[in-house]
C-alpha cells in the first residue's frame, strides 16, 4: 500500500511544478526557510467570480471599479500576494547589514559617469563658474515643438527663461551654501513651473520636471534666479531650481551635517502622513510628509518651557525644519499621535512588508518626476524602500545597476528562460525594463505580476482579436501582469524585463 502512495505523491509533485502550484506544494511540504523558490503559488479554491472577471478583463464584478485585464478583486490586496509568499515575515538584511549595502551601492554608482550622483559632503566652500554653468545651461531642442497647455512656447519665451536663469550673475567662483527642505519641493530644469510638454495639451507630463525632495534632503545651495524666487540646488541624485521658501539655510556646514545626524526618529511609513497638531503658531496649518520621511525625535532638553508643564501622552514630539523669517533652517515641535501610519525607527526589511509598503500606493495618480505631489515608477520604489533604510538612486536606469545577490540579467535570454527566473524569485522583488521599474508580486494562473507606477500600456493579444490600436493611458499605480504592451514598440513587459533587482 505504501508504495502505492509513494507514486501518487511522486505524479502529484510532477503536476504541480508548473507556475502557480508550485509554491503551494513548497509552502506545505518543504522546509519554509525563507529562500528564493516560486513567487508564484495559488488558492486552489477560486471563487467562480474571480474566474469570470478574469475572462472577461472586469475585476470586481458589480463593484464599479476597474482593473487590468486578468487582474481579480482578491489580487488587489497585499493579503494574497503575502499568502503566497515563502516566509514572508522573515527579516532578510539587518539594520547594519543595510546601511553597509548602502555604502557599497553608493559607491558602485558613483563610480559610473552615466549615473547622476553627486557625494555632497566632498564638496569645498565654492563651485567654479564653468561647472555651474554647465550645471544649470539647458538648452530646448529648436527642431521640436513645445506646449504650455493648447498654445505653442514661442522664442520670446525661451528668451525669458533663460534670462530667468541669470547666468551673467555667476562669477568665476561661486560661494556654497547649505539647505535642507523644509516642505516637499519640486526640482526644475528651468526657474517656472509653467507646464511645458512636447505634447499639445497634455498637462499629464512635464518636460521641466526633474524629481521631488522630501522634507529634511540635504542640499548645497549654488545659485538664485534673477527675480530671486528661486534657487539652483545640488542635492544626492538631481540638481535643478526649487522654490526658496522650500529650504532652510545652514549658518554652517556643521550645522548642516548635523541636521542629517538621527540618534532616535520615526520614518513615514503611510503613502502621506498629516500633522495637525503643532506648539507654535509660526508652522501654519497642516504639513504632509510622504512615505520614507525622516523626522527626529526631539530631546526633552528641546523642549519649550510650556511644553514640558504639558502631559502629552501616545504622541512622538518631532522636529519639524521650517524656514525662518530671514530664511534660515529653524525647527518647531509637534505631535505624532501614535496611530499615525509611522515606525519608530526603519521598518523591518522583509518581503511582507515591502509587499504592505506598495499596496498602500495602490491607485495613486502617477506623477512624473513627482510632478504634482504624485510618484513615477522609480520614485515609488525608492520610497517603499526608504522605510527600511535603502538609499535607492533615483532614477530606473540607475536602479537596474544595484549590486547584489538576487540580482539577475536577463537580456539575451529566451522566452522560456525568462519564465524560469520570474519563477525562481520571490514576491517584492525589483524588476527593470528600459524605462520602468516594478515590483514583482507572484505568478497565478501562468501570468506573472507587477504593481508600479505606469504611465500607459496596451493589453495583451486576446484570442480572435487584435487588441494592438488600443492604449490605456493609466497614469496610476496599477497591478496588472506581465503580457500588458508598451505602445511604442508593442513588444510586452515580460519580453522586455532587462534585470532582476533582489536585494540583498
Amino acid at each position: 500500500m505504501n508504495k502505492y502512495i509513494v507514486t501518487l505523491l511522486f505524479m502529484l509533485t510532477c503536476l504541480l511544478t508548473a507556475c502557480g502550484y508550485r509554491d503551494y506544494l513548497y509552502r506545505n511540504m518543504a522546509d519554509v526557510s525563507g529562500q528564493a523558490v516560486s513567487g508564484g503559488g495559488t488558492d486552489m479554491q477560486k471563487r467562480s467570480m474571480e474566474k469570470s472577471s478574469a475572462d472577461t478583463g472586469t475585476a470586481i464584478s458589480g463593484s464599479g471599479i476597474h482593473s487590468a485585464d486578468h487582474v481579480t478583486a482578491d489580487m488587489q490586496t497585499a493579503d494574497f500576494w503575502i499568502g503566497k509568499t515563502v516566509s514572508p515575515d522573515k527579516i532578510l538584511m539587518t539594520k547594519k547589514e543595510i546601511g553597509a549595502f548602502n555604502k557599497k551601492m553608493l559607491a558602485k554608482l558613483s563610480a559610473d559617469s552615466s549615473v547622476p550622483y553627486y557625494d555632497l559632503p566632498k564638496y569645498g566652500e565654492s563651485i567654479d563658474g564653468a561647472s555651474l554653468r554647465a550645471l544649470i545651461k539647458r538648452e530646448h531642442d529648436p527642431s521640436k515643438r513645445y506646449f504650455i497647455g493648447d498654445a505653442e512656447i514661442t522664442e520670446d519665451q525661451w528668451a525669458a527663461y533663460r534670462q530667468a536663469c541669470s547666468l551673467d550673475a555667476i562669477a568665476d567662483f561661486n560661494a556654497i551654501r547649505y539647505g535642507i527642505i523644509c516642505s516637499r519641493a519640486d526640482v526644475r530644469i528651468l526657474p517656472t513651473m509653467d507646464n511645458i510638454t512636447d505634447v499639445q495639451g497634455d498637462t499629464g507630463h512635464d518636460i521641466m520636471q526633474r524629481t521631488a525632495l522630501a522634507v529634511n534632503e540635504p542640499v548645497l545651495v549654488v545659485h538664485r534666479s534673477l527675480d530671486g524666487k528661486w534657487l539652483y540646488v545640488i542635492a544626492n541624485e538631481h540638481s535643478g531650481w526649487v522654490l526658496q521658501d522650500k529650504v532652510g539655510i545652514c549658518q554652517s556646514k556643521e550645522i548642516w551635517q548635523n541636521a542629517q545626524k538621527m540618534e532616535d526618529f520615526i520614518v513615514v511609513t503611510g503613502d502621506e502622513v498629516s500633522i495637525k497638531t503643532v506648539f507654535s503658531d509660526t508652522l501654519s496649518g497642516d504639513q504632509v510628509f510622504t512615505m520614507g520621511t525622516k523626522l527626529a525625535i526631539a530631546k526633552e532638553s528641546e523642549y519649550s518651557e510650556e511644553l514640558k508643564q504639558k502631559k502629552i501622552y501616545d504622541n512622538y514630539i518631532v522636529k519639524i525644519p521650517v524656514r525662518d523669517a530671514d530664511g534660515r533652517l529653524a525647527y518647531q515641535l509637534a505631535a505624532v499621535p501614535l496611530g499615525k501610519d509611522v515606525s519608530h525607527g526603519y521598518m523591518d526589511y522583509s518581503r511582507g512588508n515591502v509587499l504592505r509598503q506598495a499596496f498602500k500606493l495602490l491607485g495613486n495618480p502617477y506623477g512624473w518626476g513627482g510632478m504634482n505631489g504624485g510618484r513615477d515608477c522609480s520614485s515609488m520604489t525608492r520610497d517603499i524602500y526608504l522605510c527600511f533604510g535603502f538609499r535607492l538612486p533615483r532614477d530606473a536606469s540607475a536602479q537596474a545597476m544595484i549590486p547584489g545577490k538576487g540580482r539577475v540579467t536577463l537580456k539575451g535570454l529566451s522566452e522560456k528562460e525568462r519564465k524560469e527566473k520570474l519563477n525562481s524569485i520571490q514576491p517584492g522583488t525589483i524588476l527593470q525594463m528600459p524605462g520602468h521599474v516594478m515590483i514583482y508580486l507572484g505568478c497565478y494562473d501562468q501570468k506573472h505580476y507587477v504593481i508600479s507606477a505606469n504611465g500607459t500600456f496596451m493589453p495583451g493579444s486576446k484570442a480572435g482579436m487584435d487588441s494592438s490600436d488600443q492604449n490605456y493611458q493609466t497614469r496610476l499605480v496599477t497591478v496588472n501582469d506581465l503580457g500588458v504592451r508598451s505602445p511604442s514598440n508593442k513588444k510586452t513587459w515580460q519580453e522586455q524585463l532587462a534585470v532582476i533587482i533582489g536585494i540583498p
